[in-house]
């Protein structure tokens, strides 16, 4: 079981983040948004549930800008992000990754494309033995790299998306993964493929931190969990 804070609802009286160098992810939303504050410690698999889609874009929002809107506070990486500079912000960027429910790919490019050029273009000298490492991830995983990767968005099924965006995030081994709706549309063999996800992260970069966003209640687990009104 995951050592997670239970989420307080903010209050007159708690309202600061406290311990904000032990957070790999903590936010505290303007007074009166609604919204519990989530406190998610350094290490292992956590789940966030209840949001509602306001809330959770929100959520979303503040992590890949970088930049929580008038009243919010976010911590990343132990990191408070309001008034870093440029070049501060661009190096805790290359650090957290974000999965979207749909794999976050580009339609014109093929699932190979869609993994191998982001890497290329961020951090080329990863590229060598590329192509081992995804075949091997793709298998461990429960794809056929060589029916998958040939493959554009249009004609992968649901989980395919989400994978190719998952292999594609693990070559980049972040530090911090924010994934949205993992389950989300996946039949009941395709869930017990992804469940495999947070493990195969823990694997490649032992000591990350991954956080679920989830639109409903969190399914029981064994895993840190922490849920938003």
């Amino acid at each position: 079981m995951s050592d997670a804070d239970p989420v307080a609802r903010a209050d007159a009286a708690a309202s600061s983040l406290a311990g904000a160098a032990r957070l790999a992810f903590g936010y505290e939303p303007a007074e009166g948004g609604g919204q519990d504050r989530i406190r998610i410690p350094m290490g292992g698999n956590h789940r966030v549930g209840g949001l509602n889609d306001i809330q959770k874009a929100r959520l979303i929002g503040a992590f890949l800008e970088l930049k929580p809107e008038r009243g919010e506070r976010l911590v990343l990486l132990g990191v408070e992000v309001d008034g870093l500079g440029a070049a501060e912000r661009a190096a805790l960027r290359a650090r957290i990754a974000f999965l979207p429910a749909a794999g976050g790919l580009i339609s014109s490019l093929n699932a190979w494309e869609n993994i191998v050029l982001p890497l290329g273009f961020h951090n080329p000298k990863r590229l060598p033995g590329t192509a081992a490492q995804v075949h091997d991830l793709l298998g461990r995983l429960g794809a056929d790299p060589g029916n998958l990767l040939a493959k554009l968005p249009e004609r992968m099924s649901r989980f395919e998306m989400k994978l190719t965006g998952y292999v594609r995030i693990l070559l980049e081994n972040p530090e911090l993964v924010l994934i949205e709706d993992l389950f989300g549309g996946l039949g009941a063999g395709e869930r017990v493929d992804a469940a495999g996800f947070p493990a195969a992260y823990q694997t490649r970069c032992p000591g990350g931190t991954m956080v679920q966003l989830e639109s409903g209640p969190v399914p029981s687990t064994s895993e840190g969990e922490q849920h938003a009104s």
